[in-house]
């Protein structure tokens, strides 16, 4: 990585991490810090950098904010759909002060129209990386790669900026800019890392897969481990933020490998994402990862019915997920199960059924959700040709509490009747109080 060019003026950034309040499955089990944006701040060394996460703090007090936006020169925020409105709440104030705004992350990069937003300066598409650190580095932005931006009142898009080959290249992520007390995975003492980016697969509701083009590229295991020695002698639990973090075989069992050869077992626990298919068909990677201390995986069944699972394109068969399941079981690992509610051509009657089939399976934990038409995906151009959402949807007015589309079946009302259902139904026999804190028996015995 090339570092700020002589003459280059050294900037104030300040990077926020806005509120997603979000309180159930993942968002309810975990607090992580922001990794996107300690990755942003390791690209650009030679300007003073500060990270603040308004999820962690526990009573947000816009004015205190404003005065903390007004001590800097730019202001990098980054945006997931659902906070959209927070966004450009923080734009609004920083632009009070003059102070030049940049939004980047999945919204933009899937709705990049933000741009138009009067208090937002510029928009980093994609991996913002290298499209951020020569921005903030003074390169003209006609020149940036993957930038938009305003001149003259007009919009401008810039060409994207090709994928990072080689993802071994970037720079540790700055962990020093973040106070990990608040921080928990599954309860606790938790960090994040991620080990590739991007998914083959492209069901037909993931913003993922639009992201990223369906690339798949991947750190090397020794870089993961480097990784893994970096988190903090206070952190116990690392979850892997990849979006299919067992998708490669090999690299998972050479990761496990050199786990043990570092003795990172003895002081460490993990837990991933992983598709369904990769844990029932391969018994014996599941023994590694087990004895290595994965303690659970978050695997996305979304569905109990074959041709739902057909319909988004899961690429998946329902006898597999028994078999998935007694896999973890068998190796003491927690399966953590993602639903969606309201998939297409599924009734009342199939999601009153749904938490019921779930327990059924032994699922340990599960995640619902409304069926989410994100921006840029199949999903959304088939629910605006179908009249289930309005092409003109207010992505400010998203915030997760409320259905957004309906289905040829479901108003957005039984949605969201179902979805409170669903947790009351699952929960009330199933509610994992303590189960977590059991596992913190002896975590370094091997």
């Amino acid at each position: 990585m090339n570092d700020c060019k002589p003459g280059c003026v050294k900037m104030k950034v300040l990077l926020i991490y806005p509120p997603y309040f979000l309180n159930t499955g993942l968002g309810a089990m975990m607090k992580s810090p922001p990794l996107p944006l300690l990755q942003l701040a390791a690209m650009i060394p030679n300007h003073e950098v500060e990270i603040i996460d308004l999820n962690v703090i526990p009573e947000l007090d816009y004015d205190i904010i404003e005065e903390k936006i007004s001590k800097f020169d730019m202001v990098g925020i980054t945006c997931m759909s659902n906070m959209l409105n927070n966004a450009l709440k923080l734009c609004e104030l920083a632009k009070q002060h003059d102070v030049t705004t940049v939004l980047g992350g999945f919204h933009p990069t899937l709705k990049p129209d933000v741009i138009k937003y009067p208090n937002i300066d510029y928009i980093v598409r994609g991996e913002g990386e290298y499209t951020f650190k020569e921005l903030v580095d003074g390169l003209n932005p006609v020149k940036i790669l993957g930038l938009s931006y305003k001149k003259n009142g007009e919009c401008h898009h810039n060409k994207p900026r090709p994928f990072i080959p080689d993802l071994d290249i970037l720079p540790y992520p700055r962990k020093d800019l973040v106070d990990y007390k608040p921080y928990i995975t599954f309860g606790m003492p938790g960090d994040v890392v991620e080990t590739s980016r991007g998914c083959p697969f492209d069901c037909h509701f993931c913003c993922v897969s639009k992201f990223y083009g369906r690339t798949y590229r991947k750190k090397s295991p020794l870089r993961v481990i480097k990784e893994l020695e970096l988190v903090p002698k206070t952190q116990i639990s690392v979850f892997f933020t990849d979006d299919n973090f067992t998708l490669d075989h090999k690299r998972v069992e050479e990761i496990c490998n050199l786990i043990h050869e570092r003795k990172l077992h003895r002081k460490l626990m993990f837990s991933c994402q992983a598709r369904v298919d990769d844990i029932a068909q391969n018994l014996g990677l599941v023994k590694k990862m087990a004895e290595s201390k994965f303690f659970v995986f978050f695997m996305g069944f979304e569905s109990l019915k074959q041709e739902s699972l057909d319909i988004i394109k899961k690429q998946v068969k329902l006898p597999l997920f028994k078999k998935a399941i007694k896999n973890c079981h068998d190796n003491k690992i927690l399966v953590f199960g993602s639903f969606i509610i309201g998939n297409i051509d599924e009734t009342r009657e199939d999601m009153l059924q749904l938490p019921k089939l779930v327990k059924e399976l032994k699922i340990d934990l599960a995640y619902a959700t409304s069926l989410i038409p994100f921006p840029g995906t199949r999903l959304w151009d088939q629910a605006v040709a179908n009249g289930w959402i309005d092409k003109d949807f207010d992505w400010t007015k998203f915030d997760l509490s409320e259905p957004i589309m309906r289905t040829p079946d479901l108003s957005k009302k039984e949605i969201h009747e179902l979805l409170e259902n669903f947790y009351k139904s699952f929960y009330k026999v199933n509610f994992p109080t303590g189960m977590f804190k059991n596992l913190l028996i002896n975590p370094q015995d091997q």
